[in-house]
Protein backbone atom coordinates (compact mmCIF):
# COMPACT_ATOMS: atom_id res chain seq x y z
CA UNK A 1 0.00 0.00 0.00
CA UNK A 2 1.65 3.56 -0.89
CA UNK A 3 1.75 6.15 1.34
CA UNK A 4 -1.15 7.87 -1.10
CA UNK A 5 -3.59 5.03 0.19
CA UNK A 6 -3.58 5.79 3.43
CA UNK A 7 -5.43 8.90 2.96
CA UNK A 8 -7.87 7.77 0.82
CA UNK A 9 -10.92 7.82 2.84
CA UNK A 10 -10.92 11.49 2.70
CA UNK A 11 -13.99 13.07 5.11
CA UNK A 12 -14.94 15.99 5.86
CA UNK A 13 -15.42 15.87 9.48
CA UNK A 14 -12.67 16.17 11.67
CA UNK A 15 -11.27 13.29 14.16
CA UNK A 16 -8.77 13.10 16.82
CA UNK A 17 -5.59 11.28 15.87
CA UNK A 18 -2.56 10.25 18.13
CA UNK A 19 0.77 11.57 16.38
CA UNK A 20 4.26 9.89 17.48
CA UNK A 21 6.82 11.95 18.48
CA UNK A 22 10.27 11.77 20.02
CA UNK A 23 10.27 11.38 23.63
CA UNK A 24 10.87 15.13 24.85
CA UNK A 25 10.05 16.83 21.92
CA UNK A 26 6.33 17.20 21.89
CA UNK A 27 6.34 20.85 23.08
CA UNK A 28 8.46 21.34 19.50
CA UNK A 29 6.21 19.69 17.51
CA UNK A 30 3.58 21.54 18.29
CA UNK A 31 5.04 24.39 18.25
CA UNK A 32 6.15 23.86 14.34
CA UNK A 33 2.81 22.29 13.86
CA UNK A 34 1.39 25.86 14.81
CA UNK A 35 3.58 28.04 12.50
CA UNK A 36 3.02 25.16 9.60
CA UNK A 37 -0.57 25.97 10.17
CA UNK A 38 -0.78 29.47 10.35
CA UNK A 39 2.00 29.47 7.33
CA UNK A 40 -0.05 26.71 4.75
CA UNK A 41 -3.59 28.20 6.46
CA UNK A 42 -4.79 24.67 7.28
CA UNK A 43 -6.81 26.13 10.38
CA UNK A 44 -9.82 25.13 8.89
CA UNK A 45 -8.61 21.38 8.39
CA UNK A 46 -6.55 21.32 12.03
CA UNK A 47 -7.90 22.79 14.33
CA UNK A 48 -6.50 21.62 17.61
CA UNK A 49 -3.16 20.43 19.10
CA UNK A 50 -3.28 18.60 22.56
CA UNK A 51 -0.70 17.62 24.49
CA UNK A 52 -2.22 15.60 27.75
CA UNK A 53 -0.27 16.92 30.97
CA UNK A 54 -1.48 17.36 34.82
CA UNK A 55 -0.58 19.34 37.34
CA UNK A 56 1.66 17.58 40.03
CA UNK A 57 3.10 19.04 43.47
CA UNK A 58 6.93 17.90 43.80
CA UNK A 59 9.29 18.43 46.68
CA UNK A 60 12.35 20.07 45.62
CA UNK A 61 16.05 19.36 46.79
CA UNK A 62 15.45 21.93 49.64
CA UNK A 63 11.80 20.55 50.28
CA UNK A 64 10.14 23.06 48.82
CA UNK A 65 6.56 22.23 46.79
CA UNK A 66 6.50 23.20 43.64
CA UNK A 67 3.55 22.41 41.34
CA UNK A 68 4.94 21.22 37.80
CA UNK A 69 2.97 20.31 34.53
CA UNK A 70 3.69 16.49 33.90
CA UNK A 71 3.55 14.84 29.86
CA UNK A 72 0.62 11.96 31.11
CA UNK A 73 1.92 9.93 27.42
CA UNK A 74 5.45 11.00 26.44
CA UNK A 75 6.10 10.67 23.00
CA UNK A 76 2.40 11.22 22.13
CA UNK A 77 0.63 14.15 21.12
CA UNK A 78 -3.69 14.11 19.90
CA UNK A 79 -4.29 16.66 16.92
CA UNK A 80 -7.89 17.25 16.44
CA UNK A 81 -8.09 17.23 12.07
CA UNK A 82 -9.75 16.63 8.53
CA UNK A 83 -6.89 13.89 7.53
CA UNK A 84 -6.54 14.51 3.60
CA UNK A 85 -3.52 13.78 1.61
CA UNK A 86 -1.99 17.65 2.50
CA UNK A 87 -2.55 17.34 6.44
CA UNK A 88 -1.59 14.00 6.54
CA UNK A 89 1.66 14.87 4.75
CA UNK A 90 2.36 18.10 7.07
CA UNK A 91 1.75 16.01 10.10
CA UNK A 92 4.14 13.04 9.19
CA UNK A 93 7.18 15.70 7.38
CA UNK A 94 7.00 17.66 10.85
CA UNK A 95 10.12 17.36 12.50
CA UNK A 96 10.16 14.63 15.40
CA UNK A 97 7.11 13.15 14.53
CA UNK A 98 7.59 9.32 14.11
CA UNK A 99 4.04 8.82 12.40
CA UNK A 100 0.37 9.27 12.64
CA UNK A 101 -0.79 6.47 14.90
CA UNK A 102 -3.05 3.76 13.52
CA UNK A 103 -3.17 -0.33 12.79
CA UNK A 104 -0.47 -1.71 9.92
CA UNK A 105 -0.55 0.77 6.74
CA UNK A 106 -3.73 2.00 7.88
CA UNK A 107 -4.31 5.19 10.16
CA UNK A 108 -7.06 5.29 13.05
CA UNK A 109 -9.20 8.03 14.68
CA UNK A 110 -9.40 8.20 18.01
CA UNK A 111 -13.58 6.88 19.33
CA UNK A 112 -15.71 10.52 19.27
CA UNK A 113 -15.33 11.64 22.72
CA UNK A 114 -12.12 10.11 24.17
CA UNK A 115 -10.47 13.39 23.79
CA UNK A 116 -13.13 15.27 26.28
CA UNK A 117 -13.47 12.06 28.90
CA UNK A 118 -9.31 12.30 28.55
CA UNK A 119 -9.11 16.02 29.51
CA UNK A 120 -11.78 15.82 32.07
CA UNK A 121 -10.05 13.00 34.00
CA UNK A 122 -6.66 14.76 33.48
CA UNK A 123 -8.10 18.13 35.64
CA UNK A 124 -9.54 15.60 37.74
CA UNK A 125 -5.99 13.67 38.87
CA UNK A 126 -4.22 17.50 38.77
CA UNK A 127 -2.75 18.66 42.10
CA UNK A 128 -2.08 21.76 43.70
CA UNK A 129 -0.08 23.09 46.68
CA UNK A 130 -3.90 24.24 48.41
CA UNK A 131 -5.17 20.20 47.06
CA UNK A 132 -2.34 18.02 48.26
CA UNK A 133 -2.51 19.72 52.13
CA UNK A 134 -5.80 17.43 52.63
CA UNK A 135 -4.27 14.58 53.99
CA UNK A 136 -5.62 12.06 52.95
CA UNK A 137 -4.43 9.21 55.56
CA UNK A 138 -5.70 8.42 59.13
CA UNK A 139 -3.30 7.46 62.20
CA UNK A 140 -2.71 3.70 61.99
CA UNK A 141 -2.42 3.49 57.76
CA UNK A 142 0.62 1.28 56.95
CA UNK A 143 2.59 3.54 54.61
CA UNK A 144 5.73 3.32 52.32
CA UNK A 145 8.25 5.85 52.14
CA UNK A 146 8.71 7.37 48.42
CA UNK A 147 11.61 9.37 48.85
CA UNK A 148 14.61 10.75 51.23
CA UNK A 149 16.93 8.58 53.09
CA UNK A 150 14.41 6.20 54.60
CA UNK A 151 12.66 5.60 50.92
CA UNK A 152 11.69 2.04 50.84
CA UNK A 153 10.75 1.39 54.20
CA UNK A 154 6.88 0.89 55.92
CA UNK A 155 5.94 1.81 58.75
CA UNK A 156 2.54 3.44 60.96
CA UNK A 157 1.31 6.71 60.61
CA UNK A 158 1.45 7.93 64.74
CA UNK A 159 0.91 11.12 64.08
CA UNK A 160 -0.10 14.39 61.47
CA UNK A 161 -0.04 18.26 60.79
CA UNK A 162 -2.72 19.35 58.30
CA UNK A 163 -2.43 22.81 58.22
CA UNK A 164 1.88 21.51 57.34
CA UNK A 165 1.03 18.64 55.59
CA UNK A 166 2.96 16.40 57.31
CA UNK A 167 3.25 12.96 59.01
CA UNK A 168 5.06 11.21 61.64
CA UNK A 169 5.61 7.30 60.77
CA UNK A 170 7.13 4.76 63.16
CA UNK A 171 9.47 3.25 61.23
CA UNK A 172 11.39 0.04 62.80
CA UNK A 173 15.68 0.21 62.09
CA UNK A 174 18.05 -1.59 63.62
CA UNK A 175 15.17 -3.24 66.36
CA UNK A 176 14.48 0.21 67.35
CA UNK A 177 11.30 2.24 66.35
CA UNK A 178 11.55 5.68 65.91
CA UNK A 179 9.42 8.29 64.91
CA UNK A 180 10.48 10.81 61.35
CA UNK A 181 8.54 13.52 60.22
CA UNK A 182 7.70 13.46 56.71
CA UNK A 183 6.08 15.39 54.11
CA UNK A 184 3.20 13.54 52.77
CA UNK A 185 3.91 13.68 49.14
CA UNK A 186 7.32 11.55 50.37
CA UNK A 187 5.07 8.47 51.37
CA UNK A 188 2.24 6.05 49.51
CA UNK A 189 -0.18 4.08 50.88
CA UNK A 190 0.60 0.45 51.12
CA UNK A 191 -2.45 -2.01 50.10
CA UNK A 192 -3.05 -5.00 52.09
Amino acid sequence: MSATDIFASDSLKPKWYVVQTYVGFEDAVKKTLEQKIQNLSLQGRILEIFIPTKKVVKLTSKNERKEKEQKVYPGYIYVYMILDRETGYVIQNTQYVSKIAGTGDHIVPLEDGYVERLKASLIAESQTIDTISNIKYKIGDLVKVTEGPFKDMQGKISGMDSEQSRVSVLLTMFDREINVELDVLQIKKVIT
